[in-house]
């Protein structure tokens, strides 16, 4: 018994024809008896009654048919099951980020489960270095990070440019006071100790360190293991912080907020993917964006 032996046979029952049931699937006459009769001898029973006005069901054929139904209805889902994994419908996506409430971002993952509700998507707040790492590994099919935490080399890596961000100056709540409310030039942090988070961070230090490093001036640098360290050290007025601003705004409570002037202080969040994992889901959430492909 195949599929298409199936099929006829439950056309024939369901329109208690043989002429009707081969007009509906496109077929002749003649094939669709040859293949009822097919199935009655290799099943080895009768599965029809045929008299000139209808066909009517044998116990055997009830059997048939009412299992059949079933068989086709379920090879009929993983049909579709099987198109919509092709299509990046269903499955599953591992996202690892950095811990941004960005509405870029939210609106792109809530918009991809809109959108694709049988993928199983996953997101983990993870620090930057640790996102390039588990991309890379496969652990994580997708990275949201910034640009500046990006290694050198980007052979194996494809990248979207999801919004562009900007560093600013996290400073304590009385660095505001006695100065008008403008952006700061590098010149004016001459004397003032920065302070920076040492070793993997959420920030991606390396690039991080770069960046300060274009401001030219001479400072005191003091590490802290956190971002709570550092917070904390800047709230207490024992230095200042150069950081994303969305960073920036999110945890820097009770701290002043000073624009960057003289210097590039953009970047990019950037989502990032290998070049060799085919999960069509990754240029679903892609298209989401729609920035520029590198």
């Amino acid at each position: 018994m195949n599929f298409e032996q199936l099929r006829i046979f439950l056309a024939v029952v369901e329109y208690k024809s043989f002429t009707k049931a081969a007009e509906s699937m496109y077929i002749s006459h003649s094939t669709t008896s040859r293949n009822v009769a097919a199935l009655e001898e290799e099943l080895g029973v009768r599965l029809l009654r045929r008299d000139n006005r209808s066909v009517h069901l044998t116990p055997a054929g009830e059997v048939l048919y009412r299992e059949g139904q079933r068989l086709l209805k379920k090879v009929e889902a993983i049909e579709t099951a099987v198109r919509d994994a092709a299509l990046g419908r269903v499955g599953k996506l591992t996202v690892a980020s950095v811990e941004l409430r960005l509405s870029v971002l939210h609106t792109g993952l809530q918009e991809f489960c809109r959108q694709y509700p049988e993928v199983a998507l996953g997101v983990y707040h993870r620090s930057a270095g640790e996102i390039w790492d588990q991309v890379l590994s496969g652990e994580a099919d997708v990275g949201l990070t910034y640009s500046f935490a990006l290694a050198p080399d980007q052979k194996d890596i494809c990248l979207r440019l999801v919004s562009r961000e900007r560093f600013c100056l996290v400073a304590p709540p009385e660095f505001a006071q006695g100065r008008a409310r403008r952006p700061i030039q590098g010149q004016e942090l001459h004397g003032i100790t920065l302070i920076g988070v040492s070793g993997e961070s959420q920030l991606g230090t390396e690039g991080l360190t770069e960046y300060i490093r274009q401001l030219r001036v001479r400072n005191e640098t003091m590490m802290v293991p956190t971002l709570e360290s550092l917070f904390l050290q800047v709230r207490s007025g024992n230095g200042v912080a150069i950081l994303p601003q969305p960073l920036a705004r999110e945890y820097a409570e009770d701290c002043t907020l000073v624009e960057l002037e003289d210097l590039d202080e953009s970047f990019h969040l950037v989502m990032i993917w290998r070049r060799d994992n085919h999960n069509p889901s990754i240029q679903r959430l892609a298209n989401l964006w729609r920035g520029e492909r590198a």
